[in-house]
């Protein structure tokens, strides 16, 4: 154990580095505005989102944005989230409402909403989104204009992530430790394997979209919003990443039973559906974000101080981006543990059901499995 511990210590040091480079390399949403910008549809799906909905909605509509559109997609809710669109599309008049009563066969309902509203879109680009996410009011012109200026064909935002609970700050700072390092979205505007999709901002040419044969190509996919990073990139087209700040912010999850509901779907199919694979990932996990603490017990202090000097080099080098705390670096062997449970939950949830419960509708892993892009 001694000896995994130290190779773990070793991995955190690629890490660190490896943040370190990310923070350094990545850039902020420039302020410059374009003199003409096309016109911009945004595509907002809805499943029972009556809380966060209109909040959300109403930052958006106050944006500076010469031409826009909204295209709103109520996915079968039960709750009063349709009624709530509707009054907004009343009220303004570059609103549209779209209403899915029923869902057809391989389709999941985010991706088929989705569908829908790319093809209800009249804008030359159409910035999928979610119905929690605010905007400060010149973030889609900026968005819109550096886009344009670097001639790109799907531009990603990373959003300020609204904390609210220790267990947010912490895990999200490892999250994106993680993601930053899995994906390393500095990277993603050259050739090369890696790709990025974000729910909250996913700003693609419509052109583009059309061409690719929009979420029907991904009509299966629970993490829909990367598969159309991938999908983007894979096919040679033009892809950036840069942080939104303030201008694009969004609470992932509201709390600890939150954060593990959320990633209930999103981690077993990350992970391939596979039984294994999430054996093995989350061993991986435990193992090295606990490192530092098996190390201390075992009288290797300095090597277990660099471990947690390590995992503080990451947090802080995303805490100004993300907007978490300076300080959560402290806590990684925490939040590895919540990660860890999170995974082995949804794996077992997934075994047991036989597959996964999406917006209360049921979806079982031979389909899924059938529809996975590995």
């Amino acid at each position: 154990m001694t000896g995994l511990a130290l190779l773990a210590t070793i991995a955190w040091v690629l890490v660190a580095i490896t943040q370190v480079r990310v923070a350094l390399r990545l850039e902020m949403l420039p302020e410059r505005v374009a003199a003409e910008l096309p016109r911009l549809s945004v595509l907002i799906p809805a499943c029972n989102e009556q809380a966060t909905l209109v909040e959300a909605l109403k930052s958006l509509l106050a944006v500076d944005y010469p031409d826009l559109e909204v295209v709103l997609v109520n996915d079968r809710s039960s709750d009063a989230t349709g009624d709530l669109m509707e009054s907004l599309a009343a009220g303004d008049g570059r609103v549209r409402v779209v209403h899915v009563q029923e869902l057809p066969p391989r389709w999941l309902g985010k991706t088929h909403a989705l569908q829908l509203a790319g093809r209800a879109a009249r804008g030359e680009w159409l910035l999928f989104t979610d119905a929690d996410v605010h905007f400060e009011p010149d973030a889609l012109k900026r968005a819109v204009s550096l886009a344009m200026e670097r001639k790109l064909d799907h531009l990603c935002l990373g959003p300020r992530l609204v904390c609210g609970t220790f267990w947010e700050k912490i895990f999200v700072s490892f999250f994106c430790t993680a993601f930053f390092f899995r994906y390393r979205p500095d990277l993603v505007d050259r050739p090369g394997p890696f790709y990025v999709g974000v729910g909250a901002f996913n700003l693609v040419r419509a052109s583009v979209y059309r061409q690719l044969g929009g979420h029907s190509a991904l009509a299966m996919q629970v993490l829909d919003d990367m598969e159309l990073g991938r999908l983007v990139k894979g096919r040679g087209f033009r892809q950036g990443f840069v942080g939104a700040g303030q201008a694009v912010r969004v609470r992932w999850a509201a709390g600890l039973r939150d954060q593990v509901q959320v990633l209930e779907k999103n981690a077993f199919g990350g992970l391939g559906y596979s039984p294994g694979f999430a054996a093995l990932a989350s061993l991986i996990t435990l193992v090295g974000s606990l490192a530092p603490l098996w190390l201390w017990s075992c009288g290797s202090f300095w090597w277990g101080l660099l471990g947690f000097l390590c995992m503080q080099v990451c947090a802080l080098s995303s805490a100004p981006g993300l907007g978490s705390p300076r300080w959560a670096g402290l806590v990684f062997p925490l939040a590895g543990v919540l990660m860890v449970f999170i995974m082995l939950r949804s794996c077992w949830l997934g075994m047991r059901r036989g597959g996964i419960v999406w917006r209360g509708t049921f979806y079982s892993l031979e389909e899924l499995r059938a529809e996975a892009p590995w």
